[in-house]
């Protein structure tokens, strides 16, 4: 993990700074700081509408006028699986994100003007949360649009099989750490969509660096071994396999780490 990254988790930073450094991972030269101070500019532009409104459904409804209807941001429905939808500068210079990437400038923006906003880990779709001891739930990928019960069923219909499984822990509040892990496996399949395998195995890389996860070292090695790097391919398949991989994928992987050590052999003997 690139040490800016490190040093930013372990000082419990904001969320949006957490993916302003993944997005140096594509973008090397971008200035966090310059993007930072985009922020403050934006939420002061906001927080004098904001100052005198005290109950969550005003707030969301003014902070959600600002971002979605002047600033014209708004989910990309066109090119859902587009990398550059989870990477926060792009969101902000292209006016188009994921519901997570967006949840990112609700929560960022929100803070700086004053309103507390929330990241809501709904399966498959995330949504953010306005308001502390009163709150109403948004989705910022539909223009900030406030989230009633009958559309919390149609998402539950839809993301888990039927709204009768609906639960509270799918509007349980995650922390940054939690966004940040969510944010890269979006864009690891995005990329892995794309058959990007150099940037998916960087994605990667953060994945092991922060869950430590048998899956992602798995999938690293699968994207070194596309990528032709026979030595950090069998590394981490033996990782995984010794790791206690399930059954059914054991057999596939187990194949495949073969296969490599015997190339390997034969290309070294």
């Amino acid at each position: 993990m690139p040490r800016a990254l490190a040093q930013v988790l372990s000082s419990a930073a904001p969320i949006e700074e957490l993916a302003l450094q993944v997005a140096r991972d594509a973008y090397p030269s971008l200035r966090v700081e310059a993007v930072l101070r985009q922020l403050d500019t934006m939420a002061e532009a906001v927080a004098p509408r904001l100052a005198h409104e005290r109950e969550p459904r005003s707030q969301a409804l003014t902070l959600g006028e600002y971002l979605h209807d002047e600033l014209e941001l708004r989910g990309n429905e066109v090119d859902y699986h587009d990398p550059r939808n989870s990477y926060l500068n792009e969101v902000l210079a292209r006016k188009v994100g994921l519901p997570i990437t967006l949840s990112v400038l609700w929560i960022a923006i929100g803070r700086r003007a004053g309103v507390h906003v929330e990241g809501i880990g709904f399966p498959g779709h995330f949504l953010a949360r306005v308001g502390r001891e009163r709150t109403v739930l948004v989705d910022p990928f539909r223009e900030g649009r406030l989230v009633t019960h009958v559309e919390l069923e149609r998402l539950a219909t839809h993301h888990l099989g039927g709204a009768d499984r609906l639960r509270a822990e799918h509007l349980v509040p995650v922390d940054a750490r939690s966004m940040l892990v969510r944010m890269l496996v979006n864009l690891k399949h995005a990329h892995e969509r794309r058959a990007d395998h150099a940037r998916a195995l960087l994605v990667c890389d953060r994945l092991v660096d922060l869950t430590h996860a048998p899956t992602f070292r798995r999938d690293r090695g699968l994207h070194a071994l596309a990528l032709g790097a026979s030595g950090a391919a069998l590394d981490d398949l033996d990782a995984y396999l010794e790791a206690g991989a399930p059954e059914g994928d054991a057999a596939s992987i187990g194949a495949t780490r073969d296969r490599l050590a015997r190339a390997t052999q034969r290309r070294y003997s």
